[in-house]
């Protein structure tokens, strides 16, 4: 199977995934909110954030790992798939046990942390140590195995993998929500669900690199990995900081709220990231065999994409997330669940770090740690110093304008080094789609906004209908922007995505 044909089957399987995430979000999320009162299941979405912390030792040695790999796949080369493989569980060896001990010492202390007054102290140790067990099994046992199958361009198996443990993982919290289990029997089992991955990926593993012999080495071949640890861990801290300000300095039912609203919104990024599926390997692939143009047309062709997605789909969210948080939440009434500016703010934030995907894929493929960490350390002191500073006086505001703050600044950041050192685009061509983008984005809310008011919405099917209505107006709005700008990309679309041969010159 050729690069085209999975990045293809990579967007199809992820947009299934992503679909599925969703769906079992929204059945699951109000069954457990219903269940257990927004108070305890605010601490438990604080103990998987908490935990989450120490993944950030993950994702900046996942993406030099898969920098590293990029090279000996394209050539076939095996032994050095296997060092690098090697080199990756030895290192996560290391992180695993620091995860234990780091377990620990949140379970003693989560109680005393959270301030929370629905959890006595054994009960917040055991929640965090079942909620750890998932944690575990998903970022350590299996992650050598999950940074092959990425960069051997077959995501779409780590998401096959992820519809099954999903579906699965819905099932049984239905189950034990209906025989009124208590919280912590539900998150011990999801655990063990979720614990079934890292055993369906060593198991893709074999079956398709059947010549692959990992074996010790001490040779040092991700040379990068403190550098691209260095980044990721700024820029975790940056996704992962406003609950932790909440739980901090707020109090638990501000995470409950802020939680069903990242929900919403990280659930349609899910839905914009399974379009760039297998997009970091194309690039990779494409720099490791040196073609500079083909890279360049196809970065252009993805910012479109992304683009047009994103703007999409945040602008129908920025217009419909209020209505549906009020429907959805209807019957909880131990917190305030409507927050129209927050909802506003942190839609627009997310749209802009969903349009600089492209951007920041190019910087992994390209190895490209070192030189890029400002963008990562300034992005997320602006979050952390804004954040502190601002929800205080605004709460929920205080984080979001943080969040957009330090989004914006990377988004910039990325499209001046690479304009410069790796794609050698105009700046002025990155200003002209920043334009662009910002003004699809507030006519699309604009006229969604104005169609809403038109709706009594009472139900899901109002909802729906108000929905049909502004979607269809944005799109509208997009195609057109398409059309008038971009026309160039139409043809190009048609090729990667209907299959359709470009035009053959007469020269030909």
């Amino acid at each position: 199977m050729d690069r085209e044909r999975r990045a293809k089957l990579s967007i199809v399987v992820s947009l299934v995934a992503r679909v599925v995430t969703l769906v079992c979000g929204l059945i699951v999320t109000p069954l457990l909110l219903k269940a257990f009162g927004s108070e305890l299941y605010g601490a438990s979405a604080s103990v998987t954030q908490f935990l989450s912390f120490i993944i950030l030792l993950n994702g900046g040695v996942s993406g030099v790992s898969r920098a590293a790999l990029y090279k000996p796949l394209a050539d076939n080369d095996m032994e050095s798939v296997g060092k690098i493989i090697y080199e990756i569980r030895r290192f996560y060896f290391v992180v695993g046990s620091i995860f234990l001990a780091y377990v620990i010492l949140l379970a003693c202390s989560f109680k005393a942390i959270s301030h929370s007054e629905v959890l006595d102290w054994m009960t917040s140790f055991l929640l965090v140590v079942v909620i750890s067990i998932s944690t575990f099994a998903q970022y350590f046992i299996g992650i050598s195995n999950a940074i092959l199958l990425t960069a051997a361009q077959r995501v779409y198996l780590l998401q096959l993998n992820t519809i099954i443990t999903t579906l699965l993982n819905m099932i049984m919290v239905v189950i034990l929500v209906h025989l009124k289990s208590n919280i912590v029997l539900v998150k011990f089992v999801s655990s063990l669900v979720y614990a079934l991955s890292p055993i369906l990926m060593w198991v893709y593993v074999k079956k398709i690199f059947v010549h692959l012999k990992v074996k010790k080495t001490n040779e040092v071949i991700l040379k990068q990995k403190w550098t691209g640890l260095g980044q990721h861990i700024a820029s975790f801290l940056h996704g992962n900081v406003d609950i932790a300000v909440l739980t901090v300095l707020g109090d638990l039912a501000y995470v409950a709220v802020y939680s069903v609203y990242n929900m919403v919104i990280a659930n349609m990024y899910n839905v914009v990231s399974s379009f760039t599926s297998g997009m970091e390997a194309v690039f990779g692939d494409m720099l490791a065999k040196r073609e500079a143009e083909k890279l360049k047309s196809t970065f252009e062709f993805y910012d479109t994409w992304i683009s047009f997605v994103s703007g999409l789909l945040f602008s129908v969210t920025t217009v419909m997330i209020v209505p549906f948080i009020k429907i959805y939440t209807d019957g909880v009434n131990d917190a305030n669940y409507i927050q129209p500016a927050f909802s506003v703010i942190i839609s627009l934030a997310m749209f802009y770090y969903s349009v600089r995907a492209p951007y920041h894929s190019i910087v992994i493929a390209a190895d490209r740690f070192k030189q890029t960490r400002k963008a990562a350390y300034g992005e997320a002191l602006i979050n952390l110093v804004l954040s502190v500073v601002l929800v205080m006086k605004f709460g929920l505001i205080g984080v979001a304008i943080g969040t957009l703050v330090s989004d914006l600044f990377r988004y910039v950041y990325y499209a001046c080094y690479l304009s410069k050192h790796v794609l050698h685009f105009s700046m002025i061509s990155f200003v002209k789609r920043f334009v662009i983008n910002l003004a699809n984005y507030a006519l699309s809310c604009a006229v969604g906004f104005f169609l809403v008011q038109q709706f009594t919405i009472t139900g899901y099917f109002e909802w729906a209908l108000a929905g049909l209505a502004t979607t269809a107006a944005a799109l509208f709005l997009h195609v057109l922007s398409i059309l008038l700008f971009y026309r160039e990309q139409i043809d190009e679309f048609k090729n990667v995505f209907l299959k359709r041969k470009p035009k053959k010159t007469v020269a030909e």
